[in-house]
């Protein structure tokens, strides 16, 4: 990968549809490039509200053997409504290295990261989560989301809790923000929902899906080749802020090399 640097991504606009507070550090690395972050939430993230069961299966995590947080929003909102600390004897799942991070910033040891890949499909290759006959484990999480992971583990043994403590919403924009989204060069989307979100949001207008595009995972590039993007689209390897805007800057290097050849 190629490195980030102050004249890197010179003249590049990026479209930055992360909910607003996780997308700083991702604009400013594009920023500090030279690039341009337009930025434009497609998914607003809110907490589930006073809920008696939500309360009761956070009491319960006692009782579990394993908890796996799917994402740094789920160790967010999650941590606050625990009445004391996680239980000294449960194993600590992140997915991700943000995910990892938050916890850790809460002195809350993580047992199991994966190594690489960072998804649902690298977490189940974990010896940890092979051997679960019998096991306990709470899946931490936002309302809805994908059943890979609790189908996976029911079928090797274990019992399943799902823990919803937050919600995904779709933010209001104004017709100025619209309007300026039509102006960049690539859209950076990391999630499928996220990219269904833009869709709507933005009316089906034919610039979309005549743009350039850049996911974290092939399951988000290959919905937006059926929702009929039609220009570049582009896959990191990874999901955090770093290996995102090194794509991008690889695939702006070659946009230009191709220029320059022309």
């Amino acid at each position: 990968m190629p490195n980030i640097d102050d004249k890197t991504l010179d003249k590049l606009s990026v479209l930055v549809t992360r909910p607003a507070h996780q997308a700083e550090r991702f604009c400013r690395l594009i920023e500090n490039a030279g690039g341009a972050a337009i930025r434009f939430p497609v998914i607003a993230i809110v907490a589930v509200g006073d809920n008696p069961e939500l309360t009761q299966q956070l009491t319960q995590l006692s009782q579990c053997d394993i908890a796996i947080f799917i994402s740094a929003n789920a160790v967010q909102y999650a941590l606050p409504q625990l009445a004391d600390r996680l239980p000294t004897h449960l194993k600590v799942v992140a997915v991700g290295n943000k995910t990892a991070a938050t916890l850790r910033a809460h002195s809350i040891n993580v047992s199991l990261l994966p190594k690489q890949g960072f998804n649902t499909e690298a977490l189940l290759a974990s010896p940890l989560l092979h051997a679960v006959q019998g096991k306990q484990i709470a899946i931490i999480r936002g309302v809805g989301g994908r059943e890979l992971l609790a189908e996976t583990l029911s079928q090797r043994g274990a019992t399943i809790t799902y823990i919803e403590v937050y919600k995904r919403v779709l933010p209001e924009h104004t017709l100025t923000a619209l309007n300026d989204c039509q102006n960049c060069d690539i859209i950076a989307v990391t999630s499928q929902q996220g990219l269904r979100n833009l869709v709507a949001l933005c009316n089906n207008e034919k610039w979309l899906f005549n743009t350039a595009l850049v996911s974290n995972s092939q399951r988000t590039a290959e919905l937006a080749r059926e929702l009929g993007f039609r220009n570049d689209i582009v896959i990191s390897p990874e999901p955090d802020d770093e290996a995102m805007a090194s794509v991008i800057t690889s695939w702006w290097q070659s946009k230009n090399k191709t220029r320059q050849q022309a």
